[in-house]
């Protein structure tokens, strides 16, 4: 039952569009794509980046997304990723269209968006709300005892550094030298010591991604539910666990040292001893745009080729 989707009706005139990186041959399907919103009647501007990188002019981030009724993100789930990190505060739904391989998040392929179009300017159409994860690295008190319980919430508004993840947050180690130690708290408890190659935060957008490799459970995208999966724990008894959205994870290196919080995949920054990391749900998160018929589980058993056999 996807109770996180729900008929759109307000009518959309602007389009910002956002191209993968690297990519300047993405230039023509560009054009074919201004050209069939155009003649539908949208306005369709560019993000500066992306008309940097095949010849032609645009508005900078903070314009276009001002400026946009909808985000547009052309090539793949990545491409989509980021444009969701970077714009969480403009709110804007974003349609993601694939340029590769079927993709998790991208709900449409480039031979399916011209038969879309026209539902966008009707509102045929539905947005899905996905659960974001709010990161913020604090440097602890080193008078502060074994609960982090009675600082957490006025740390949460002293601390303005926070970074957003759609898939995932994960820590760890800096290089292939040992294992790290991690101390986890939950709502200001200390619950867990994980001893391994790092710890996976992620939300059911990400159970599909590194989540899945390192043993952890596939969730259903629209569930409120923050994971925490060890990676190669170092212990048998460290097992992946399921958390109400509700709750807020803080972790510390349990040793003096260093690790990496990597975001998403796309942005790491270091996690000192002496620091913590705190992770809690953003249910406003981001509003990905899909067609009536997008179906998750058909996804899902497309991508991982459930019920084929040899």
């Amino acid at each position: 039952m996807q109770v996180s989707k729900v008929q759109n009706t307000s009518t959309i005139q602007t389009l910002g569009v956002f191209l993968r990186p690297s990519t300047p041959e993405l230039k023509s399907y560009f054009l074919e794509f201004q050209a069939q919103a155009t003649q539908l009647g949208f306005r369709v501007i560019l993000d500066s980046i992306s008309a940097g990188m095949i010849g032609m002019h645009g508005l900078n981030f903070e314009e276009l997304c001002a400026e946009s009724d909808v985000l547009i993100s052309i090539g793949g789930d990545g491409t989509l990723i980021s444009t969701a990190r970077r714009s969480i505060a403009y709110k804007k739904p974003i349609l993601g269209i694939n340029m590769g391989n079927l993709g998790f998040l991208t709900d449409l392929q480039k031979n399916e968006v011209e038969a879309f179009l026209p539902n966008l300017k009707s509102g045929s159409y539905t947005i899905a709300h996905h659960m974001m994860l709010e990161g913020k690295v604090i440097k602890e008190n080193p008078e502060k005892n074994e609960s982090l319980k009675t600082n957490m919430q006025s740390q949460r508004v002293q601390n303005n550094t926070s970074f957003f993840a759609l898939n995932d947050i994960i820590l760890t180690r800096l290089n292939d030298a040992g294992m790290i130690h991690l101390k986890a708290y939950i709502d200001g408890e200390y619950f867990n010591a994980y001893y391994g190659d790092g710890l996976i935060i992620a939300t059911p957008t990400g159970s599909t991604a590194y989540n899945i490799s390192a043993g952890g459970a596939v969730v259903y995208p629209f569930s409120k539910n923050i994971l925490l999966t060890p990676i190669c724990a170092h212990s048998l008894t460290q097992r992946p666990l399921i958390l109400p959205d509700s709750f807020e994870i803080a972790i510390t290196l349990g040793e003096q040292g260093c690790c990496n919080i990597v975001i998403d995949g796309q942005e790491s920054k270091p996690l000192k001893f002496g620091e913590k990391i705190t992770i809690y749900a953003k249910n406003e998160g981001v509003r990905l745009i899909h067609s009536p018929h997008w179906n998750y589980f058909k996804i899902l058993k497309e991508k991982f080729h459930w019920g084929d056999f040899d």
